[in-house]
């Protein structure tokens, strides 16, 4: 997908996560052809020794005019221990918010458009 770009912190570089996202990433951009580009952070942050690690996915989804921020960041979410889950989360929520502005931008388009 163009304009993707991926970035993992402290955590090792994993190709299996890479192509999870790149997969996400470009069924969200067929879903959407306006989306622009997506940046996704997957990082492990310090783990607490009473939950374990949870990830942390964060995406930035650019659209013409706009930037979506999403961030998964459920320490409380003990499912977050598994990365390809954290990562579904975080496009399932950016499904879901694209989904909404571009329903918006539709409706704005449809009232233009009757007058």
């Amino acid at each position: 997908m163009k304009g993707l770009e991926i970035s993992f912190r402290d955590i090792r570089h994993s190709d299996a996560i890479e192509q999870h996202i790149r997969d996400k990433a470009s069924k969200l951009t067929t879903t959407f052809d306006d989306i622009t580009s997506i940046r996704a952070v997957v990082a492990m942050p310090h783990n607490h020794s009473y939950k374990g690690k949870l990830a942390h996915v964060s995406l930035e989804i650019g659209l013409p005019g706009q930037t979506v921020a999403i961030t998964r960041d459920n320490h409380d979410n003990p499912e977050h221990e598994d990365m390809y889950l954290a990562v579904s989360d975080a496009f399932d929520k950016a499904l879901r918010k694209v989904k909404q502005i571009h329903d918006k931008r539709s409706e704005r388009q449809r009232r233009i458009i009757q007058h």
